[in-house]
């Protein structure tokens, strides 16, 4: 960077007190100009300088070819101690313009000293005017800003490195179109800035954050010298401009669709899920922000996109329902979903006999009384029950046509041969098409023996069924002695 230096204010008289340099110690001395600077911590370590302008008080003398020298040391006072050899003699007559540079390395991150003194080589009376220096890459760094991310609403701390002794500098910062002035011409190290939540968000409804660019530029003497800057991002809270709900904004229906369940309106523990809906008009959104999705969450699982849909549902739950506007910002409600306990339908107190017609037990009846009592889940009353029996013979593949019985109620049914052995079969079905089934065995008319009436097969304890057969009833054994030779 290159900074322009007015030197009227900056030049020592050299007389007793301050020695010439060099072998100069005349009663006329010159004037020994002096200047601070210190070199930044990164970048070039290297300076260069140059005179621009100088003016020559001649007075009655003639006017006498001179330089200037240039002196760089690393203290303020003794500016006869040289930082190595002279770095630069620049001759020029009166009234000319000097030009050129001269360049040294140096240390990064330390203060150093620049002087500059005519340099004549005669007797001469002289006296600078107005002399401009130019330093250019070292004189006058502008000052470091630091700064975190933060929030609307709230503190952000900035802090400034001044690089330069005697700077100023002015502190902007721009976010979302708009520039505030923190500080201004000030040599503070330090500021707060509090981007206030309402302004901002006017200008951002449909973002949660922004870029803000803090620029510090740098003055020296007047003149700018620099700037820096730092950028960040201020984000809106969670919670600081949330949207306002309204009751009714969500709400939750059974969705039984598609399930055994479908014809009921309740929740059913196994079958349903809930169905969420909202309503945006139930929805105020802050400060020119507009609703940007939905989601919700039961059991551990979330959905973020309609159908806003459960999970089946194996008892009571709660449903957290949320809605995130275009700043990014939430509100929720909870809630609460009352499921129906289910259980299959089951059967007890079955009691299956052979009978009369009357429903009298008799050992060769012709008939069966059949009785069991079903239980089933209410579901608030949606649900309902039926209750059969069927029978086949024992040998027959599939049962007969299923006939209704009244729910713990015995019924006669007829006919059926006193010679064949039967299979009893009660099922119980809900309105779930859940069912659950009992089967009882019925046995032949008790014999003590008996043949088939083709001769060809006989029976004990029971009627034969069978041709060709030796038949015994279910549970019997063969002995002899008290040796079992046959069973089951």
């Amino acid at each position: 960077m290159s900074t322009t230096l007015t030197t009227e204010d900056r030049w020592y008289r050299v007389g007793a007190k301050y020695p010439m340099p060099g072998s100069l110690g005349y009663d006329y001395a010159p004037l020994v100009g002096r200047f601070k600077f210190h070199t930044p911590s990164t970048g070039a370590t290297s300076v260069s300088f140059a005179s621009t302008k100088y003016d020559i008080y001649e007075g009655e003398y003639t006017p006498l070819d001179f330089g200037y020298r240039f002196l760089v040391t690393s203290e303020s006072t003794g500016y006869e101690r040289e930082w190595g050899d002279d770095l630069g003699i620049l001759t020029v007559h009166a009234g000319d313009s000097l030009t050129g540079s001269v360049s040294i390395e140096l240390m990064p991150d330390r203060d150093y000293y620049l002087w500059i003194w005519p340099r004549v080589d005669a007797y001469h009376r002289m006296a600078p005017g107005t002399i401009t220096v130019t330093v250019d890459g070292i004189y006058g760094a502008a000052s470091d800003v630091t700064a975190s991310d933060g929030n609307f609403g709230s503190q952000i701390p900035v802090s400034l490195a001044v690089s330069t002794e005697g700077a100023v500098h002015d502190l902007r910062v721009s976010c979302a179109g708009r520039t505030e002035t923190l500080l201004s011409r000030s040599t503070a190290t330090s500021c707060v800035w509090t981007p206030d939540l309402t302004t901002y968000a006017a200008l951002l409804p449909n973002a949660g954050s922004a870029q803000a660019v803090f620029t510090c530029e740098t003055f020296f003497n007047g003149n700018s010298v620099g700037t820096t800057t730092a950028t960040i991002t201020v984000r809106f809270a969670q919670g600081s401009l949330p949207p306002t709900l309204a009751a009714g904004w969500a709400s939750a229906a059974v969705y039984n669709t598609g399930t055994a369940a479908a014809g009921i309106t309740v929740y059913v523990q196994g079958f349903s899920k809930a169905e969420v809906s909202f309503d945006s008009s139930k929805i105020s959104c802050k400060n020119g922000a507009s609703v940007a999705s939905f989601r919700i969450r039961c059991n551990g699982v979330t959905v973020n996109a309609a159908p806003y849909r459960t999970e089946v549902l194996t008892g009571n739950a709660e449903i957290l329902c949320t809605v995130t506007d275009s700043r990014g910002q939430e509100a929720s409600e909870t809630l609460q979903i009352t499921v129906q306990p289910y259980a299959e339908p089951r059967l007890t107190e079955v009691t299956v006999f052979r009978c009369d017609s009357m429903g009298d037990p008799a050992d060769d009846g012709q008939y069966y009384s059949a009785k069991g009592k079903g239980l089933y889940s209410s579901l608030s009353g949606q649900n309902s029950m039926t209750l059969t029996v069927a029978h086949k013979r024992t040998e027959d593949a599939a049962f007969g046509t299923e006939v209704t019985l009244q729910n713990d109620t015995a019924m006669v049914i007829g006919t059926i041969s006193a010679d064949s052995s039967y299979q009893v079969r009660l099922t119980v079905t809900d309105a779930l098409g859940k069912t659950a089934s009992v089967t009882v065995a019925l046995a032949t008319q008790h014999w003590a023996m008996k043949f088939r009436p083709s001769g060809m097969g006989v029976g004990f304890g029971k009627a034969p069924e069978h041709d060709n057969c030796i038949e015994l009833p279910t549970g019997w054994v063969i002995r002899i002695g008290s040796t079992v030779v046959v069973s089951e």
